[in-house]
């Protein structure tokens, strides 16, 4: 069965790049779902593993946001800056498509593959990128209808601290504590 939904958060930098625009249910973007900075470390939080096998692509959510994937690599681009290789590479996991940054391994490198045609498997937090700073050419585009939005007060003093609030539509005003997690419907054709 195809996924119907998705999970993401909306960042503060995010919203502040849109304009902190009028969101509610029902209205449709375009975006990139974007997980990130990941390591080739399986003991760390955020993790990406490579190889050359294929195996079925996989995209389960296992927390708020966060999901366990696997998937082809479909584009890789890399860059070396102080020393270091990182990577961006673009996955299609079970129809979804993610960016992900792919960190370097203790030795400044990446693991021997992170390029198109291999598969990777990994686990971070997904974000919602509708406003790209195009600091690469890699990234794939899916169309969602929103949802609906939790958003938890982190604001200090506030009588809700540490509190979720569902609601139908986000307000045109910056969040600049709280942490917000947009549940939107996925198109089927953007799959």
């Amino acid at each position: 069965m195809a996924l119907q939904e998705i999970e993401f958060e909306l960042t503060k930098a995010q919203y502040e790049r849109m304009g902190y625009p009028r969101l509610e249910q029902g209205q449709p973007l375009s975006l990139v779902l974007d997980v990130g900075v990941l390591l080739p470390e399986s003991g760390v939080g955020d993790w990406y593993e490579v190889q050359e096998a294929p195996l079925p692509g996989r995209f389960e959510q296992v927390g708020h946001a966060r999901y366990a994937f696997t998937g082809k690599i479909l584009e890789a681009e890399h860059f070396m800056e102080e020393g270091e290789q990182t990577g961006v590479v673009l996955v299609e996991c079970a129809g979804v498509p993610l960016r992900i940054t792919c960190g370097p391994g203790m030795d400044g490198r990446l693991p021997f593959g992170t390029w198109e045609g291999r598969t990777l498997t990994g686990v971070g937090s997904v974000i919602g990128t509708m406003e790209d700073d195009y600091t690469t050419v890699v990234g794939g585009t899916v169309g969602i209808t929103l949802w609906s939005f939790r958003r938890l007060s982190l604001l200090p003093g506030d009588p809700f601290f540490g509190h979720w609030h569902d609601t139908s539509e986000l307000l045109t005003s910056p969040f600049t504590h709280d942490q917000v997690l947009v549940t939107a419907r996925l198109h089927r054709k953007g799959l």
